[in-house]
Protein backbone atom coordinates (compact mmCIF):
# COMPACT_ATOMS: atom_id res chain seq x y z
CA UNK A 1 0.00 0.00 0.00
CA UNK A 2 1.11 3.47 -0.69
CA UNK A 3 0.91 6.81 1.45
CA UNK A 4 -2.17 8.63 0.13
CA UNK A 5 -1.91 12.06 -2.01
CA UNK A 6 -2.84 14.99 -0.98
CA UNK A 7 -5.56 16.83 -2.30
CA UNK A 8 -3.69 18.99 -4.60
CA UNK A 9 -2.26 15.66 -6.95
CA UNK A 10 -5.74 14.24 -7.48
CA UNK A 11 -6.84 15.44 -11.16
CA UNK A 12 -10.48 17.06 -11.08
CA UNK A 13 -13.87 14.07 -10.58
CA UNK A 14 -16.23 13.62 -13.15
CA UNK A 15 -19.79 15.17 -12.00
CA UNK A 16 -21.03 12.44 -9.51
CA UNK A 17 -23.76 11.41 -11.27
CA UNK A 18 -22.00 10.70 -14.34
CA UNK A 19 -19.00 9.06 -12.46
CA UNK A 20 -21.40 6.58 -11.03
CA UNK A 21 -23.98 6.07 -13.56
CA UNK A 22 -20.43 4.90 -15.72
CA UNK A 23 -19.57 2.85 -13.03
CA UNK A 24 -22.48 0.89 -12.53
CA UNK A 25 -22.71 0.39 -16.40
CA UNK A 26 -18.96 -0.98 -16.44
CA UNK A 27 -19.53 -3.45 -13.35
CA UNK A 28 -23.30 -4.60 -15.35
CA UNK A 29 -20.76 -5.56 -18.22
CA UNK A 30 -18.56 -7.46 -16.30
CA UNK A 31 -21.05 -9.38 -14.97
CA UNK A 32 -22.36 -10.21 -18.53
CA UNK A 33 -18.71 -10.65 -19.68
CA UNK A 34 -16.26 -11.39 -16.96
CA UNK A 35 -12.49 -10.88 -17.71
CA UNK A 36 -9.82 -11.53 -15.24
CA UNK A 37 -7.90 -9.30 -16.66
CA UNK A 38 -10.33 -6.32 -15.98
CA UNK A 39 -10.91 -7.10 -12.02
CA UNK A 40 -8.31 -4.97 -10.67
CA UNK A 41 -8.53 -1.88 -12.26
CA UNK A 42 -12.59 -2.38 -11.71
CA UNK A 43 -12.12 -2.95 -7.89
CA UNK A 44 -10.01 0.01 -7.92
CA UNK A 45 -12.05 2.38 -9.46
CA UNK A 46 -15.12 1.21 -7.31
CA UNK A 47 -13.32 1.93 -4.33
CA UNK A 48 -11.96 5.56 -5.80
CA UNK A 49 -15.59 5.87 -6.54
CA UNK A 50 -16.71 4.98 -2.55
CA UNK A 51 -13.63 7.25 -1.29
CA UNK A 52 -15.16 9.77 -2.80
CA UNK A 53 -18.89 9.29 -2.20
CA UNK A 54 -19.17 7.36 0.88
CA UNK A 55 -18.72 9.22 4.19
CA UNK A 56 -17.82 6.88 6.90
CA UNK A 57 -16.07 5.20 4.51
CA UNK A 58 -13.71 7.78 3.85
CA UNK A 59 -12.92 8.21 7.36
CA UNK A 60 -12.52 4.79 7.61
CA UNK A 61 -9.53 4.79 4.85
CA UNK A 62 -8.24 8.33 5.81
CA UNK A 63 -7.49 6.72 9.48
CA UNK A 64 -5.45 3.41 7.70
CA UNK A 65 -3.42 6.56 5.89
CA UNK A 66 -3.48 3.95 2.41
CA UNK A 67 -3.94 4.40 -1.14
CA UNK A 68 -4.30 0.49 -2.26
CA UNK A 69 -2.66 -0.29 -5.52
CA UNK A 70 -3.79 -3.54 -6.28
CA UNK A 71 -7.21 -5.35 -5.33
CA UNK A 72 -5.75 -6.89 -2.52
CA UNK A 73 -4.80 -4.27 -0.86
CA UNK A 74 -8.44 -2.17 -1.04
CA UNK A 75 -9.14 -1.77 2.94
CA UNK A 76 -11.82 -3.65 3.88
CA UNK A 77 -14.30 -2.34 6.62
CA UNK A 78 -15.91 -5.29 8.97
CA UNK A 79 -19.03 -6.86 8.43
CA UNK A 80 -19.88 -5.36 11.97
CA UNK A 81 -19.86 -1.71 10.62
CA UNK A 82 -23.07 -2.02 8.55
CA UNK A 83 -24.80 -2.52 11.69
CA UNK A 84 -23.25 1.05 13.21
CA UNK A 85 -23.49 2.63 9.56
CA UNK A 86 -25.02 3.86 6.45
CA UNK A 87 -22.22 2.41 3.98
CA UNK A 88 -23.93 4.09 0.56
CA UNK A 89 -22.75 6.07 -2.11
CA UNK A 90 -25.68 7.72 -2.67
CA UNK A 91 -29.68 7.55 -1.57
CA UNK A 92 -30.66 3.91 -1.20
CA UNK A 93 -33.49 2.69 -2.86
CA UNK A 94 -33.71 -0.62 -1.23
CA UNK A 95 -32.00 -1.40 2.31
CA UNK A 96 -31.49 -4.82 3.44
CA UNK A 97 -31.50 -6.15 6.93
CA UNK A 98 -30.16 -9.06 8.54
CA UNK A 99 -31.83 -11.63 10.54
CA UNK A 100 -30.14 -10.65 13.49
CA UNK A 101 -27.89 -12.14 15.53
CA UNK A 102 -28.46 -13.96 18.65
CA UNK A 103 -28.13 -10.88 20.52
CA UNK A 104 -31.49 -9.67 19.28
CA UNK A 105 -32.77 -7.56 16.26
CA UNK A 106 -31.31 -4.48 17.02
CA UNK A 107 -27.68 -5.73 16.08
CA UNK A 108 -29.03 -6.52 12.39
CA UNK A 109 -26.73 -5.05 9.63
CA UNK A 110 -28.20 -3.12 7.18
CA UNK A 111 -27.28 -2.72 3.58
CA UNK A 112 -28.39 0.09 2.11
CA UNK A 113 -28.81 -0.34 -1.95
CA UNK A 114 -28.48 2.35 -4.20
CA UNK A 115 -28.94 0.23 -7.44
CA UNK A 116 -31.16 -3.05 -7.21
CA UNK A 117 -29.94 -3.95 -10.52
CA UNK A 118 -26.52 -4.32 -9.76
CA UNK A 119 -27.88 -6.67 -7.14
CA UNK A 120 -30.08 -8.55 -9.35
CA UNK A 121 -28.33 -9.05 -12.68
CA UNK A 122 -25.01 -10.13 -10.16
CA UNK A 123 -27.57 -12.71 -7.68
CA UNK A 124 -28.94 -14.20 -11.50
CA UNK A 125 -25.96 -14.51 -12.94
CA UNK A 126 -24.39 -16.39 -10.24
CA UNK A 127 -27.18 -18.88 -9.87
CA UNK A 128 -26.79 -19.82 -13.46
CA UNK A 129 -23.26 -20.20 -13.72
CA UNK A 130 -23.34 -22.19 -10.69
CA UNK A 131 -26.31 -23.85 -10.02
CA UNK A 132 -28.58 -24.21 -12.85
CA UNK A 133 -29.26 -22.04 -16.98
CA UNK A 134 -31.09 -19.33 -17.61
CA UNK A 135 -34.36 -20.33 -18.72
CA UNK A 136 -34.72 -23.93 -17.53
CA UNK A 137 -38.29 -24.08 -15.92
CA UNK A 138 -38.89 -26.31 -13.65
CA UNK A 139 -41.62 -27.03 -10.37
CA UNK A 140 -40.06 -24.37 -7.41
CA UNK A 141 -40.55 -25.22 -4.00
CA UNK A 142 -38.84 -23.40 -1.14
CA UNK A 143 -38.58 -22.92 2.44
CA UNK A 144 -36.91 -20.09 2.98
CA UNK A 145 -37.36 -16.07 3.11
CA UNK A 146 -39.33 -14.84 0.07
CA UNK A 147 -40.38 -11.03 -0.76
CA UNK A 148 -43.72 -11.43 0.31
CA UNK A 149 -42.94 -12.95 4.45
CA UNK A 150 -39.61 -10.76 4.98
CA UNK A 151 -39.39 -7.73 2.44
CA UNK A 152 -36.63 -6.35 4.21
CA UNK A 153 -34.16 -10.19 3.80
CA UNK A 154 -32.04 -9.49 0.69
CA UNK A 155 -31.82 -13.70 0.42
CA UNK A 156 -36.35 -13.06 0.50
CA UNK A 157 -35.69 -10.67 -2.62
CA UNK A 158 -33.07 -13.13 -4.34
CA UNK A 159 -35.66 -15.89 -3.85
CA UNK A 160 -38.32 -13.89 -5.36
CA UNK A 161 -36.09 -13.50 -8.57
CA UNK A 162 -35.23 -16.88 -8.73
CA UNK A 163 -39.11 -17.93 -9.14
CA UNK A 164 -39.39 -15.22 -11.53
CA UNK A 165 -36.75 -16.72 -13.46
CA UNK A 166 -36.81 -20.85 -12.84
CA UNK A 167 -40.24 -22.16 -11.53
CA UNK A 168 -42.81 -23.34 -13.65
CA UNK A 169 -45.42 -23.74 -11.13
CA UNK A 170 -45.38 -24.35 -7.50
CA UNK A 171 -46.86 -22.59 -3.97
CA UNK A 172 -45.68 -20.07 -2.05
CA UNK A 173 -42.43 -20.11 0.12
CA UNK A 174 -43.20 -23.01 3.54
CA UNK A 175 -40.96 -20.69 5.17
CA UNK A 176 -43.50 -18.21 6.84
CA UNK A 177 -42.60 -15.25 9.41
CA UNK A 178 -43.33 -17.71 11.89
CA UNK A 179 -41.38 -20.54 10.72
CA UNK A 180 -41.22 -23.80 8.84
CA UNK A 181 -44.78 -25.07 7.83
CA UNK A 182 -42.98 -28.65 7.66
CA UNK A 183 -46.36 -30.20 7.31
CA UNK A 184 -47.09 -28.25 4.43
CA UNK A 185 -43.78 -28.81 2.91
CA UNK A 186 -44.51 -32.48 3.28
CA UNK A 187 -47.87 -32.57 1.17
CA UNK A 188 -46.08 -30.88 -1.33
CA UNK A 189 -43.68 -33.54 -1.40
CA UNK A 190 -45.94 -36.18 -1.64
CA UNK A 191 -47.36 -34.44 -4.44
CA UNK A 192 -44.38 -34.89 -6.66
CA UNK A 193 -45.04 -35.97 -10.13
CA UNK A 194 -41.93 -37.18 -12.47
CA UNK A 195 -40.80 -33.25 -13.16
CA UNK A 196 -37.31 -33.02 -11.98
CA UNK A 197 -37.64 -29.75 -9.17
CA UNK A 198 -35.72 -26.93 -8.08
CA UNK A 199 -36.02 -27.20 -3.71
CA UNK A 200 -34.78 -24.05 -2.31
CA UNK A 201 -34.77 -24.12 1.72
CA UNK A 202 -32.70 -23.20 4.47
CA UNK A 203 -31.20 -25.99 5.70
CA UNK A 204 -32.07 -26.02 9.11
CA UNK A 205 -36.00 -26.32 7.37
CA UNK A 206 -34.93 -29.04 5.94
CA UNK A 207 -33.19 -30.83 8.48
CA UNK A 208 -36.36 -30.53 10.62
CA UNK A 209 -38.12 -31.74 7.23
CA UNK A 210 -36.07 -34.99 7.64
CA UNK A 211 -36.65 -34.95 11.60
CA UNK A 212 -39.86 -34.78 11.10
CA UNK A 213 -40.44 -37.34 8.56
CA UNK A 214 -38.52 -39.79 11.23
CA UNK A 215 -41.02 -39.21 13.25
CA UNK A 216 -43.69 -39.83 11.12
CA UNK A 217 -41.88 -42.93 9.70
CA UNK A 218 -41.76 -41.26 6.33
CA UNK A 219 -39.31 -40.53 3.98
CA UNK A 220 -39.35 -38.68 0.27
CA UNK A 221 -37.17 -39.52 -2.84
CA UNK A 222 -37.05 -36.34 -5.29
CA UNK A 223 -37.80 -36.76 -9.03
CA UNK A 224 -34.52 -37.21 -10.52
CA UNK A 225 -32.61 -34.32 -12.34
CA UNK A 226 -33.97 -32.72 -9.24
CA UNK A 227 -31.93 -30.00 -7.66
CA UNK A 228 -31.53 -28.90 -3.74
CA UNK A 229 -30.27 -25.90 -2.84
CA UNK A 230 -29.59 -24.84 0.56
CA UNK A 231 -28.29 -21.93 2.64
CA UNK A 232 -27.76 -21.04 5.87
CA UNK A 233 -25.92 -23.79 7.98
CA UNK A 234 -27.00 -25.33 11.21
CA UNK A 235 -27.50 -21.85 12.68
CA UNK A 236 -30.83 -22.23 14.51
CA UNK A 237 -30.70 -25.80 14.46
CA UNK A 238 -30.56 -28.13 17.23
CA UNK A 239 -26.63 -29.82 16.38
CA UNK A 240 -24.06 -28.33 14.84
CA UNK A 241 -23.31 -30.54 11.80
CA UNK A 242 -20.51 -31.25 9.34
CA UNK A 243 -21.23 -30.65 6.08
CA UNK A 244 -21.08 -34.29 5.09
CA UNK A 245 -23.45 -35.12 7.72
CA UNK A 246 -26.20 -32.59 6.82
CA UNK A 247 -25.94 -34.48 3.09
CA UNK A 248 -26.34 -37.64 4.52
CA UNK A 249 -29.55 -36.59 6.22
CA UNK A 250 -30.37 -35.61 2.87
CA UNK A 251 -29.84 -38.56 0.92
CA UNK A 252 -31.83 -40.43 3.40
CA UNK A 253 -34.61 -38.23 4.49
CA UNK A 254 -34.93 -36.86 0.29
CA UNK A 255 -33.39 -39.52 -1.44
CA UNK A 256 -31.35 -36.86 -3.21
CA UNK A 257 -27.61 -37.36 -4.08
CA UNK A 258 -25.21 -35.30 -2.76
CA UNK A 259 -24.03 -34.20 -6.22
CA UNK A 260 -27.70 -32.91 -6.74
CA UNK A 261 -27.02 -30.25 -4.07
CA UNK A 262 -25.85 -27.02 -3.84
CA UNK A 263 -24.86 -24.83 -0.74
CA UNK A 264 -25.21 -21.42 -1.07
CA UNK A 265 -23.09 -18.78 1.04
CA UNK A 266 -24.21 -15.38 0.85
CA UNK A 267 -24.13 -12.42 3.65
CA UNK A 268 -26.52 -9.25 3.54
CA UNK A 269 -23.28 -7.46 3.17
CA UNK A 270 -23.02 -8.79 0.02
CA UNK A 271 -24.19 -8.87 -3.43
CA UNK A 272 -22.72 -12.02 -4.41
CA UNK A 273 -22.56 -15.34 -3.28
CA UNK A 274 -20.36 -18.72 -3.75
CA UNK A 275 -21.78 -21.89 -4.41
CA UNK A 276 -20.88 -25.53 -3.55
CA UNK A 277 -22.06 -28.50 -4.82
CA UNK A 278 -22.37 -31.40 -2.55
CA UNK A 279 -19.16 -32.09 -0.61
CA UNK A 280 -16.96 -29.61 -2.99
CA UNK A 281 -15.58 -26.15 -2.02
CA UNK A 282 -17.37 -22.88 -2.34
CA UNK A 283 -16.59 -21.09 -5.61
CA UNK A 284 -17.28 -17.59 -6.57
CA UNK A 285 -17.97 -16.10 -9.90
CA UNK A 286 -15.64 -13.88 -11.56
CA UNK A 287 -16.69 -10.59 -9.75
CA UNK A 288 -15.99 -11.62 -6.95
CA UNK A 289 -12.83 -12.70 -5.02
CA UNK A 290 -12.16 -13.96 -1.22
CA UNK A 291 -8.51 -13.57 0.29
CA UNK A 292 -7.93 -15.91 3.75
CA UNK A 293 -6.52 -13.61 5.92
CA UNK A 294 -4.63 -13.74 9.46
CA UNK A 295 -6.83 -12.55 12.01
CA UNK A 296 -4.15 -10.99 13.58
CA UNK A 297 -2.15 -9.55 10.67
CA UNK A 298 -4.67 -9.27 8.15
CA UNK A 299 -2.19 -10.71 5.62
CA UNK A 300 -3.41 -13.47 3.12
CA UNK A 301 -2.62 -17.08 4.31
CA UNK A 302 -0.70 -19.59 2.47
CA UNK A 303 -2.86 -21.96 0.17
CA UNK A 304 -5.02 -24.36 3.33
CA UNK A 305 -4.28 -22.81 6.28
CA UNK A 306 -7.29 -21.22 7.88
CA UNK A 307 -7.71 -17.34 8.49
CA UNK A 308 -11.00 -15.38 8.08
CA UNK A 309 -12.76 -14.34 5.13
CA UNK A 310 -12.11 -10.79 3.39
CA UNK A 311 -14.34 -11.11 0.16
CA UNK A 312 -14.05 -8.31 -2.54
CA UNK A 313 -17.09 -8.06 -4.41
CA UNK A 314 -17.34 -5.62 -7.70
CA UNK A 315 -21.38 -5.72 -7.11
CA UNK A 316 -20.79 -3.86 -3.89
CA UNK A 317 -20.03 -1.14 -6.43
CA UNK A 318 -22.30 1.40 -4.46
CA UNK A 319 -21.22 0.66 -1.04
CA UNK A 320 -18.22 -1.05 0.01
CA UNK A 321 -16.39 -3.47 -2.85
CA UNK A 322 -13.95 -4.89 0.59
CA UNK A 323 -15.74 -6.46 3.50
CA UNK A 324 -14.10 -7.99 6.43
CA UNK A 325 -16.43 -10.86 8.05
CA UNK A 326 -15.97 -13.30 11.20
CA UNK A 327 -16.46 -16.49 8.86
CA UNK A 328 -13.78 -19.04 9.04
CA UNK A 329 -11.83 -20.84 6.29
CA UNK A 330 -9.13 -21.50 3.61
CA UNK A 331 -8.20 -21.86 0.11
CA UNK A 332 -8.16 -25.33 -1.27
CA UNK A 333 -7.85 -26.31 -5.11
CA UNK A 334 -9.56 -23.24 -6.35
CA UNK A 335 -12.33 -22.41 -4.12
CA UNK A 336 -13.09 -21.67 0.06
CA UNK A 337 -14.08 -24.22 2.62
CA UNK A 338 -15.77 -22.61 4.91
CA UNK A 339 -14.93 -23.53 8.41
CA UNK A 340 -17.72 -21.55 10.79
CA UNK A 341 -18.06 -18.83 12.65
CA UNK A 342 -14.53 -17.37 14.78
CA UNK A 343 -14.83 -18.09 18.34
CA UNK A 344 -15.55 -14.96 19.40
CA UNK A 345 -18.58 -13.93 17.05
CA UNK A 346 -22.28 -14.41 17.72
CA UNK A 347 -24.41 -17.07 15.64
CA UNK A 348 -25.99 -14.97 12.70
CA UNK A 349 -27.77 -15.67 9.05
CA UNK A 350 -31.22 -17.02 7.96
CA UNK A 351 -31.03 -20.22 9.69
CA UNK A 352 -32.25 -18.10 12.74
CA UNK A 353 -35.26 -17.51 10.81
CA UNK A 354 -36.65 -20.79 11.90
CA UNK A 355 -35.21 -21.70 15.45
CA UNK A 356 -37.71 -22.15 17.63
Amino acid sequence: MHARPSTATLEPAPAAGDASASLTARVLGFIAAPSAAGFDALALDAHRHQYAANPPYRRFVDRLGVTPAHWTEIPAVPATAFRDSVLACGPAARIYESSGTTQGTERRARHHLVDVAVYRAAALAGFARAVLPAGSRRPFIAAAPERTTHPSSSLGEMLSWLRETYASGGPPSFLGAGGPDLAGLARALDALDERPILLVAVTSALLRLVDHGRREQRRWTLPPGSLVVDTGGCKGYDEDLARAAVLERYQEGLGVEPASVVNEYGMTELCSQLYARGADSHRAPPWLRTLVCDPATGREQPLGEPGVLRHVDLANVHSVVAVQTEDVGRAVDGGIEVLGRAGDAPPRGCSLLVRP
